[in-house]
């Protein structure tokens, strides 16, 4: 497919999702799809969900594997959280204030970046939106191009997906533990509790690669985000959790996860 078919394909997959609701307790199929294919590493239904709205998107057009190309993700390691979602595109050059159509859009509530959705439109002056977790439903939204709700865009990579078929996505067991961020949290009006493997040196996988991502993103040197656990990754740790009043023993646990993920 051309890269024009490609921004279409997602956005009239947006559009027709339009008036989707969640169920009870915030469930929601898009959180279905994501852990059926374990792309968070954790359970996220029941939770805010904008930004697995997104992700859903990509995966049902493209494929697993394509969208986490399109949306410089790693297998295994995609962000529920839309702050760290962004930085992703940051992190690979693809964050840009001049929007189109198909660009991921990231909004900021609570003083965070911390919503999002699928840009279907800019015409006009104006930025048109199908989001996710709007309310309690899938939205059209509509925002003044220069809005001050508006951080920026994430353009996705479409050259990945350019002249190449979609490939099908596959179905794996979906984890079992919930995560988010405390904005969302706090958006969505409740608290939950994280659960997260412990992760020390020595240790290699996407979770390594997410925490070395976080920790760069707020300022900490860790070196390349290569999802391994070596010296510079446990230095730029400790150094994170001395800052936060931790015990600074270079192992990163759920006080540790729950600091770094609330850090602003």
């Amino acid at each position: 497919m051309t890269i024009q078919e490609a921004k279409e394909k997602l956005t009239d997959w947006a559009n027709a999702q339009i008036g989707t609701r969640e169920g009870s307790g915030n469930y929601n199929r898009y959180a279905a799809i994501a852990e059926s294919m374990r792309m968070y590493g954790w359970n996220v239904q029941n939770q805010p969900w904008c930004d697995v709205f997104v992700d859903a998107g990509f995966v049902e057009c493209f494929g697993l594997e394509s969208a986490a190309k399109l949306t410089y993700q790693p297998l295994g390691g995609f962000s529920a959280a839309c702050r760290y979602s962004a930085q992703f595109y940051k992190n690979a050059g693809a964050w840009t204030q001049s929007p189109e159509a198909g660009d991921q859009i990231f909004l900021y509530i609570d003083g965070g970046i911390n919503h999002t959705g699928i840009v279907t439109a800019v015409t006009n002056g104006c930025v048109y939106t199908v989001e996710g977790n709007s309310g309690d439903m899938v939205a059209r939204r509509v925002y003044a191009l220069h809005s001050p709700n508006i951080a920026g865009y994430g353009r996705p990579n479409w050259a990945a997906v350019a002249s190449a078929p979609a490939d099908p996505p596959s179905a794996a067991p979906a984890p079992s533990a919930p995560a988010g961020t405390s904005a969302e949290r706090r958006y969505a009006g409740y608290e939950y509790s994280v659960k997260i493997p412990l992760l020390r040196s020595g240790n290699s996988g996407p979770a390594v690669f997410n925490l070395q991502t976080l920790l760069s993103a707020h300022g900490f040197d860790c070196g390349s985000a290569d999802g391994v656990f070596g010296p510079k990754t446990r230095a730029a740790l400790t150094a994170f959790q001395r800052k936060a009043g931790l015990d600074a023993d270079g192992e990163f646990g759920g006080q540790s996860f729950t600091a770094l993920w609330d850090h602003g």
